[in-house]
C-alpha cells in the first residue's frame, strides 16, 4: 500500500497532543509498516514542520519565563513579539504545565526537563522521517494554484479562517494520486473528507478532467 501521510500521524507518532487512543493506534499503525511506502509532501517537510517545531520552541520558551516569574507580580504573560505565534491550544497545553510544575514535588528536575524538550520532539520528528518515510512528493511550485484555490474555498465555509495549511497538503496528495495511486491516512475527519473533495473537484470541470481519480481517505481512528 502506498499511503499519504497527513502531519497528524507525524505527531501522534512522537507523543504529541492528549488523544492518547489515537496516539496508540498511529504508533501501531506505523509499527506494521513492512512492505508499505510512506510519502510525506514537500508542503509539511519544508513548511508545516518547521513552523509547528518553531510554535513548540516558542511554546516552551514561554512556559519556563512564567514558571521562572511565578512568584513576579511585576510580569505579564505574552507579552513578548514572540508569543504572538502561539494559538490558544499552545496556552492551553502552556498552562498544563504550569499546573503540573505547581503540583510536582520535585520542581528543580521538571524545570530541568523543560530545557530540553523541544530538542527532545525535534530529534523525535527527525527520527520518525528518517526511519519511516520512504519518498517526498509534489514539490511546492508545483502545486496546481486552481485547485488549491478551489479547496480554500470549500474549506472552513462561512468562516474569515481559509485553511491553506490543509488545501496545499489535499492538492498534493491528490496530484500525486493520478501519478500512482496511494491512499490517505489521516485523523482528521472533518476536513478531510470525500465530500470535500467532491466538492472542490465538480464534475464537468476542468479541474475533473485533469484530476479524473481521486485518493481513498483512511482514518487513523478506525484503523484496527
Amino acid at each position: 500500500m502506498r499511503w499519504f501521510l497527513d502531519m497528524c500521524i507525524i505527531l501522534y507518532y512522537i507523543g504529541e497532543g492528549d488523544k492518547e487512543s489515537l496516539i496508540k493506534k498511529t504508533k501501531i499503525f506505523v509499527s506494521e509498516k513492512k512492505g508499505d511506502k510512506f510519502f510525506l509532501c514537500y508542503y509539511i517537510k519544508d513548511n508545516n514542520i518547521p513552523r509547528w517545531l518553531n510554535r513548540q520552541k516558542i511554546l516552551f520558551k514561554e512556559t519556563i519565563e512564567q514558571i521562572d516569574n511565578l512568584d513576579n507580580s511585576n510580569y505579564t504573560s505574552y507579552n513578548s513579539k514572540y508569543s504572538e505565534a502561539l494559538y490558544d491550544r499552545d496556552k492551553n497545553k502552556i498552562a498544563k504545565l504550569i499546573a503540573f510544575f505547581r503540583k510536582t514535588s520535585d520542581k528543580k528536575e521538571f524545570r530541568k526537563k523543560l530545557d530540553n524538550t523541544y530538542l527532545e520532539i525535534e530529534q523525535r520528528i527527525n527520527s520518525f522521517i528518517k526511519s519511516y518515510i520512504d519518498e517526498f512528493i509534489i514539490p511546492l511550485d508545483t502545486i496546481d494554484s486552481e485547485l488549491k484555490g478551489s479547496f480554500m474555498n470549500h474549506l472552513n465555509i462561512g468562516s474569515p479562517i481559509k485553511n491553506e495549511s490543509d488545501a496545499k497538503t489535499m492538492c498534493s496528495a491528490i496530484q500525486e494520486h493520478q501519478n500512482k495511486e496511494l491512499c490517505i491516512i489521516t485523523a482528521d475527519n472533518g476536513d478531510w473528507t470525500k465530500e470535500i473533495f467532491e466538492w472542490a473537484i465538480p464534475i464537468c470541470s476542468n479541474l475533473s478532467k485533469k484530476y479524473p481519480s481521486l485518493p481513498e481517505i483512511k482514518y487513523i481512528q478506525d484503523i484496527n
